[in-house]
């Protein structure tokens, strides 16, 4: 069963206004009054995000990204210039993608860069699959889950993308 998701699902908790942000800084007053003048005129929609590193997929993406550099020491020595680096370069790819289609203009181009970040994902899970069968000491069942997570949320973006 998959759950279709809309803008919410891609973006991250409000905060106060004035309230520090994750890098420290705070929202004007002037801002958050100019965002919710905006929000009218869109039907009462959220206020658009302005950053890659505000939505929910992306940070997801990472928080992979970072489990998988946790989990390709574990791999024999043998396999470190090989499928551990390609397991990791595949990571990096997934979060890279959706933060360059963040900034592309247009729907069409924006999808474009997510489904990239789709088909990367995908290479990854493959080497999940691949190590599990090799029989190496990685955490399959958690970055499988974590894989399917993302992707759940990519398909999401995507076709909220091409509608």
């Amino acid at each position: 069963m998959t759950r279709d998701y809309d803008d919410s699902d891609f973006d991250v908790e409000d905060r106060p206004a004035g309230a520090a942000d994750e890098r420290g800084g705070t929202e004007r007053m002037e801002d958050r009054d100019r965002d919710d003048d905006r929000d009218d005129d869109r039907g009462g929609r959220r206020p658009r995000i302005d950053s890659f590193e505000k939505m929910k997929v992306w940070q997801e993406a990472h928080a992979l990204t970072m489990k998988v550099f946790a989990a390709t020491p574990k791999l024999p020595a043998e396999q470190q210039a090989g499928l551990a680096l390609q397991m990791e370069q595949a990571a990096v790819n997934v979060p890279k993608s959706i933060a360059e289609g963040f900034k592309r203009r247009g729907p069409r181009n924006k999808a474009h860069f997510y489904n990239l970040a789709q088909t990367s994902l995908e290479g990854l899970r493959y080497y999940f699959i691949l190590c599990r069968d090799l029989g190496f000491d990685i955490p399959f069942d958690d970055l499988s889950y974590r894989g399917d997570q993302v992707s759940r949320m990519l398909d999401g973006l995507v076709r909220s993308m091409m509608r």
